[in-house]
Formats: structure tokens, C-alpha cells, sequence
């Protein structure tokens, strides 16, 4: 791949170690499919208020580049987030892309994100991806998602807030493989009236959902009133990549 990369920065995590903040030169030539791309199609998550997955946002050889990425990156335990590893048992990198990569996944899908905020829809999502790697026995206890402003390198330098007035609604999961057992997102609904997140500890109704390679989770984070708290079903054979990015507002 003509793609290299380089940390640009380091965070802190819930350890006092500091993580690298990685960025790439925006090399993508070889990076993303040109031919026989299939266009992206959306689908409801049935019983999941504010849900969606969108489908073939990536394609198989796509996604296995991005796995190819972070694992040269090299994947660390902690992650720049206040979580300890009891509640968020995986590894992770943190790659804050160049344009060139969030505006191909970007123009395959903003056509088929119909949401609104306060009237305005989604301008993109944010180039912060946090590479996620589940491998056996790991797991995400029971969370929500926060939300985060639009991240970018400039000059060579993070901008954690590069877009003045743009925050993120809605979490967006690209997942970056298959072929392992185990691993599904679980949404805790509420029972007596699952159209709605569940509010109290007697009322909850887990909704298991599994996304396919190359596709993408999507549903609402943060502030939003259909946020719900949600899990990741530790993984009992093979290994699950993920990226969690955002849909910015």
C-alpha cells in the first residue's frame, strides 16, 4: 500500500502511560476499490429506537486493508477514554485519517443518512477513528457512547474541535471482519415499550444485532433521547475489528 502512517500526538488513557495518536499521509490510491463497487444500502434494526445499518460501505479487500493499517500501527490495551479494562476488555489504536479516507466512506453513505438534529442534517463523520480488536474472551460491559466534536490534523498537529459547531449524534461502527463466533452488539431496550431505550433496571430487553464485514452500525448517542446503553457479547472464537467513528451534526 502507498498509505504510511506516523504518530502525530499522544493521549493519555485510563493508565498513565500516553498513547500514540496516529495519522497517515493520505496516500489512497490503492487503498479503496474503483471498480465494481456495490452501492451502499441502508436497513432499519428492527426493535433498536434511532438504528440502522448500512450495507457494502466497505468492500471485503477495503476492509482487510484497514486491519492491515492498525495492525502495523500496533495495537495497544488502554485506550484514551475514562474506562478501566474490566469494562472495556479489548485492544485498540487510535488514527485520526487524513481526509482521503473519510471522504470515500462519507460519499458512500451520506445519501442514505436522512436523520436530522435540530433541523440540520449530518455533514460527515469524524477523521477520529478508534480502531477496536476483540479477540477471545473479550468483551464491552453494558455502556453508552458520548459525544465527541470533529477531530483533524492540521499543520501537523490534532484540532481536537476542527469544526466549530459540529458535534456528533450518533456513533458509527464500521466493522472490518468475520468469520467469528460471538461479538454481537447488545441493545438494552425497554421491555413494556420496546420502540424506547430502557430506563430502569426492571424494564430492560436485550436486543442482539450483528453487522456483516463492510458494513456499518449506526444509532443514536450522547444527548440524543433514543440513546440506549448497549454491549459488545464477548467473542468465543476468532477475532472482531471494528471502527468507532461518528456521525457529525
Amino acid at each position: 500500500m502507498s498509505l504510511s502512517f506516523h504518530a502525530v500526538s499522544h493521549e493519555r488513557g485510563f493508565n498513565p502511560k500516553p498513547l500514540p495518536i496516529w495519522s497517515d499521509n493520505g496516500e489512497v490510491g490503492d487503498f479503496f476499490d474503483t471498480d465494481d463497487v456495490a452501492a451502499a444500502t441502508r436497513q432499519e434494526v428492527e426493535g433498536v429506537p434511532g438504528a440502522f445499518q448500512l450495507l457494502d460501505v466497505l468492500t471485503p479487500r477495503e476492509a482487510d486493508h484497514f486491519v492491515q493499517a492498525v495492525e502495523e500501527m500496533g495495537f495497544e490495551e488502554d485506550a484514551p477514554v475514562s474506562l478501566p479494562r474490566s469494562v472495556r476488555h479489548n485492544h485498540n489504536v487510535n488514527w485520526i485519517v487524513s481526509e482521503a479516507i473519510d471522504r470515500v466512506i462519507w460519499s458512500r453513505v451520506a445519501s442514505l443518512v436522512n436523520e436530522r438534529i435540530d433541523g440540520e442534517q449530518a455533514k460527515g463523520i469524524n477523521a477520529r477513528f478508534r480502531v477496536y480488536r476483540y479477540e477471545v474472551g473479550d468483551f464491552f460491559k453494558p455502556h453508552t457512547d458520548g459525544a465527541w466534536p470533529g477531530s483533524r490534523v492540521i499543520d501537523g498537529q490534532v484540532v481536537t474541535d476542527a469544526y466549530p459547531g459540529l458535534m456528533s449524534h450518533y456513533t458509527f461502527l464500521i466493522f472490518l471482519s468475520d468469520g467469528y463466533t460471538g461479538g454481537r452488539t447488545e441493545f438494552l431496550v425497554s421491555r413494556t415499550d420496546p420502540g424506547k431505550p430502557a430506563r430502569s433496571r426492571d424494564d430492560i430487553q436485550t436486543v442482539s444485532v450483528s453487522t456483516p464485514k463492510g458494513a456499518v452500525l449506526c444509532f443514536p448517542h450522547g444527548s440524543h433521547p433514543q440513546h440506549c446503553v448497549h454491549a459488545s457479547e464477548p467473542i468465543t472464537e476468532g477475532a472482531k475489528y471494528i471502527i468507532r467513528s461518528d456521525i457529525l451534526f
